[in-house]
């Protein structure tokens, strides 16, 4: 269960893991691409270290995404651990959809990260990237409700 009070916990991306965020998404483009987000999560933020992209197996992958299963097994065992999940919106804006939202309560709860990216609109050469942080809540009749926050994203200079 998370209860963020006032604002949420900013998300750091080590420059190498935007670089490849964005080379991935224009790779599939006009696919949706996927993959894992690994790092940390702390109480001053979550820091991205590293990125493991994935295949996109959807029966309509220019709407939708699906992660390799293979891989996504794979991938959960990585190091340092899965903490969120990247994909991309090939043609609309790095918002959640009403589809992003309801897929939220297939990820477990080390799955604190949603990152959306989108090639950009005067230059698509350039990705948008959007953070939401995923908080849960457990009602007092034991229901979870899910949300995406959206929250700072700083790319870290080396």
């Amino acid at each position: 269960m998370t209860a963020y009070q006032g604002t949420t916990p900013p998300i750091r991306l080590d420059s190498s893991v935007q670089l490849m965020l964005g080379k991935h998404l224009l790779t599939c483009f006009p696919h949706e691409a996927c993959g894992l987000l690994l790092g940390t999560a702390a109480a001053g933020g979550m820091l991205i270290s590293n990125y493991v992209p994935m295949s996109n197996v959807a029966p309509d992958p220019l709407h939708a995404f699906v992660p390799d299963p293979r891989e996504w097994v794979k991938g959960l065992y990585s190091e340092p651990a899965p903490i969120g999940l990247f994909h991309s919106h090939p043609s609309s804006p790095p918002w959640p959809s009403a589809a992003d939202v309801q897929g939220l309560s297939s990820l477990g709860p080390q799955f604190k990260v949603y990152l959306i990216g989108s090639p950009g609109k005067d230059n698509p050469e350039l990705p948008v990237l959007n953070g939401f942080i995923i908080d849960r809540q457990r009602g007092t009749d034991g229901s979870l409700s899910q949300q995406l926050l959206h929250t700072q994203l700083y790319a870290l200079l080396k």
